[in-house]
């Protein structure tokens, strides 16, 4: 079975001590944190582990992957986006340059499968040290030859763009755990619950970070599976 294990526990035994000391995080949507991928295999997850916390590592904030990052590129992955909702995926494909945009005939999601089964076929990145796993994707950022069956240089594109999504986004798409990437950048949130407030007038305005799916009260429900802009 694929998905055997809840995503916590997958983090938690991820090599080289990923996710392996954090404590419980709050974020809109905790109660994932007990069930099954949406999308990704455990070992899918735990080499995207690694690699997003090459991106963000844990410094005076969270690394990628204790702020949910992986969280995030999995439900990503099951909804219309991952599906490809949206691009052009017929033929012809000849080479295109990188202003052109995408130019696969792969959805998100099966780029995303793909790119990450060509790179354990060539390491094995989430039992790799520190200084290796940041070697191994510097090399990875510079390639122009393939990984697997697909460009080197667009997944890569997409795995950092997609661990910067997660660090930044509402915490209704599963990432941000904790609101960590607000509260990296001083950000107090988009959230869309304000009766606390509106009897309150003349004060500043000194809140930790709510997301749009912020209720007081604790009756926050897992989402159906949004796509980036939905």
């Amino acid at each position: 079975m694929p998905h055997r294990y809840s995503r916590r526990s997958v983090l938690t035994m991820a090599g080289g001590g990923l996710a392996a000391t954090v404590a419980p995080v709050r974020h809109a949507f905790a109660q994932v944190d007990d069930r099954p991928w949406f999308f990704l295999t455990d070992d899918e997850a735990r080499w995207l582990a690694a690699i997003t916390d090459v991106f963000i590592p844990e410094d005076a904030f969270p690394s990628a992957s204790q702020a949910g990052v992986v969280d995030y590129i999995d439900f990503q992955m099951a909804t219309d986006y991952g599906r490809g909702d949206g691009l052009y995926l017929q033929g012809p494909f000849p080479e295109g340059t990188p202003e052109q945009g995408y130019q696969l005939p792969l959805t998100p999601a099966e780029l995303i499968r793909a790119g990450i089964a060509g790179a354990r076929g060539e390491v094995d990145l989430a039992r790799m040290d520190g200084a290796q796993r940041e070697a191994w994707v510097t090399d990875l950022s510079e390639r122009d030859d393939g990984i697997g069956d697909v460009p080197a240089g667009t997944f890569f594109s997409e795995l950092l763009s997609l661990a910067n999504e997660g660090y930044f986004a509402d915490p209704i798409y599963l990432g941000n755990k904790g609101y960590a990437g607000w509260d990296m950048v001083g950000f107090p949130g988009a959230h869309a619950y304000y009766l606390d407030l509106v009897d309150e007038h003349n004060r500043p305005y000194r809140r930790q970070p709510m997301g749009v799916a912020h209720d007081p009260s604790g009756r926050s429900t897992l989402p159906r599976p949004v796509g980036r802009g939905g």
